[in-house]
């Protein structure tokens, strides 16, 4: 099964879809750590993967340059969502931890590691007026030619996870 058919089965909204699919280019931007169960995992990563929206407001400069630009530039503009999935990533871990703080003592609340691979975004998000709930650690993210982890805290979690 190609590449192609494989996505367009798992995002079935075709405007989600990125335009061209080539692995050698993705690399994590975040890897988040630390979770006491599978379900606040996946609860995360569901909150995270909706469309989010850039850190600042778009002004009407940047709405006029961006009607100025010919198609093709504006398909590449739409393609780059990394500002818009990190201010979505902080959004959602500050709405879990509202949910959190009204459900569960602080106290109990587990430590989530957050292993950045541009360290620049965490200053761009507390730039931008957003915050990181008290209960999430920064690291920077050690990887190899783009794609392999060389985090020893990192790679025993896969260890243990596939034994």
């Amino acid at each position: 099964m190609s590449a192609t058919s494989l996505i367009s089965t798992q995002i079935t909204n075709p405007v989600l879809r990125p335009k061209v699919i080539r692995p050698d280019h993705w690399t994590p931007l975040v890897v988040a750590s630390g979770f006491d169960s599978q379900k606040a995992h996946a609860n995360l990563f569901m909150l995270a993967a909706q469309p989010g929206h850039p850190l600042t407001p778009k002004t009407s400069e940047d709405i006029r340059q961006y009607k100025l630009l010919a198609r093709r530039n504006k398909l590449i503009a739409d393609m780059d969502m990394v500002e818009s999935q990190v201010a979505q990533l902080a959004r959602s871990l500050v709405y879990i931890d509202s949910l959190a703080s009204k459900a569960v003592p602080q106290e109990e609340v587990p430590k989530i590691k957050l292993f950045w691979e541009d360290s620049e975004w965490i200053k761009k998000v507390e730039a931008a007026g957003l915050y990181w709930p008290k209960w999430i650690e920064h690291d920077s993210l050690e990887m190899k030619r783009g794609n392999i982890v060389l985090n020893q805290e990192l790679r025993n979690v896969v260890t243990m996870a596939s034994a």
